[in-house]
């Protein structure tokens, strides 16, 4: 897995992941049936109108746009458009599964990252350290701004995401750089102010967690709201919702989705004593159902997502610890954190 070491301004940061993801980008996303169905969905003056709000709103990102859009020797209109997939066409791919764990006086938060495996060699996990905000590391996608798989803070906050499809959308911010904003909250209440004041155009879902509290959180954050549930003492995510606040929204589910939420409410429900790591790790690997498991491998895959990163992160009142992995049975491709 390739890495990534940079410090800097929001510009800094986000022109060096450009350059990291440049080749990628031009020769993979462009092409790509997925980019070009977003252009058919642009109103008049949508991406100007997104562009000034997420200017306003969010300065920094806006930064880091520009820079992302340098580094990748691409049109900005472009990037921001790559940047938006997700509110112009909510139904698209790129899926996940979420376990958060409330373990004593630790949290546990374990993700399998799912998505376009002609990528995979083209990920890459940022360790940055921008000026003015905390140091943090995520997983990154090139052309793609961080946070919205997976992310953590020296602020000691960590957090997952899951890919929710909604049929309907709105003009606002999109929701790739909401949760790349989240990437400078402290802890989950900051997090949670942050999702109910941003008028959002599209939602994820969230497992977060932190040092302060270590009471980990599912969060449903579709533009219509947000819900947060207490992990008590686990809480599991597949690629829709399912909390009863927003299950009956608009919305896709997809065989794969609907099999993976199955087969972890089973495990919730059957499993029995104190979870461990060695556990979870072994669920992120589950591949119990033949056409639809947790770990996605398959060449045929419904969804056309395989799992590209697998991350468990450990957040204690010392600090945050995580061991991220090219998949939940491969070898550690990086481990550390903040203490």
């Amino acid at each position: 897995m390739h890495h990534l070491d940079i410090s800097g301004g929001p510009y800094t940061i986000g022109r060096a992941m450009g350059e990291q993801g440049r080749e990628a980008f031009a020769e993979r996303i462009l092409p790509s049936d997925d980019y070009r169905r977003l252009t058919p969905a642009l109103h008049d003056g949508w991406l100007a109108d997104v562009g000034e709000r997420i200017r306003r709103a969010f300065p920094a990102c806006f930064e880091e746009l520009q820079g992302l859009a340098e580094g990748l020797a691409q049109p900005l209109e472009r990037v921001l458009l790559w940047n938006c997939r997700g509110d112009l066409s909510p139904t698209g791919p790129e899926g996940c599964t979420s376990v958060a764990v409330a373990a004593g006086d630790e949290a546990w938060l374990a993700h399998n990252e799912d998505g376009n495996p002609a990528l995979r060699d083209a990920c890459f996990l940022l360790q940055a350290r921008p000026d003015d905000a905390p140091a943090y590391l995520a997983f990154c996608y090139p052309g793609s701004l961080a946070g919205h798989t997976l992310g953590a803070n020296a602020a000691g906050f960590a957090y997952t995401v899951n890919n929710l499809r909604l049929i309907e959308s709105r003009r606002g911010i999109p929701r790739m750089v909401t949760a790349r904003a989240l990437l400078a909250c402290t802890d989950t209440a900051d997090a949670l102010h942050l999702l109910d004041s941003t008028r959002r155009a599209g939602g994820f879902h969230f497992m977060m967690a932190d040092t302060g509290q270590r009471r980990p959180l599912s969060v449903e954050a579709p533009w219509q709201g947000v819900s947060a549930i207490p992990a008590t003492p686990l809480a599991v995510h597949a690629n829709h919702l399912v909390h009863a606040r927003f299950r009956n929204l608009p919305q896709r589910i997809t065989d794969s989705s609907a099999a993976r939420q199955r087969r972890l409410e089973e495990w919730q429900t059957l499993r029995q004593g104190p979870i461990t790591p060695e556990e979870l790790w072994t669920l992120l690997g589950d591949r119990q159902h033949p056409q639809l498991p947790i770990h996605r491998q398959a060449a045929d895959d419904p969804d056309a997502e395989n799992t590209l990163a697998s991350v468990l992160f450990r957040v204690t009142p010392h600090g945050i610890h995580g061991q991220l992995r090219p998949g939940p049975d491969g070898p550690v491709a990086w481990e550390g954190g903040w203490s």
